[in-house]
């Protein structure tokens, strides 16, 4: 037996007892994941925890497009683009 086919066989048995995966389910994890990446990334840079409640809305709402279907882009990308922006217009508020 290859790998390849227990990798096709450990599936099938998976699929056998929770039923095959559920696309809507795989994205919101998918999202939850690069979400929780984003708010690392923002506290890795800021040094602080939480971040600044302007950051986290500005997640969350891109965060809850992504799950929603209403943007397919890739979850990593998007929340990190996201992040990266809402960090640069919080620093710019909080620096005049």
């Amino acid at each position: 037996m290859t790998d390849s086919d227990g990798r096709r066989r450990a599936h099938a048995l998976v699929d056998e007892l929770v039923g095959p995966s559920d696309e809507t389910a795989d994205r919101a994890v998918e999202v939850l994941h690069a979400h929780a990446a984003a708010l690392a990334w923002v506290r890795d840079t800021t040094g602080s925890y939480p971040a600044p409640p302007m950051v986290t809305a500005a997640l969350n709402e891109a965060a809850t497009a992504l799950r929603s279907g209403g943007d397919w882009r890739d979850p990593v990308a998007a929340l990190g683009q996201a992040a990266v922006e809402a960090l640069t217009a919080y620093r710019s508020t909080t620096a005049t």
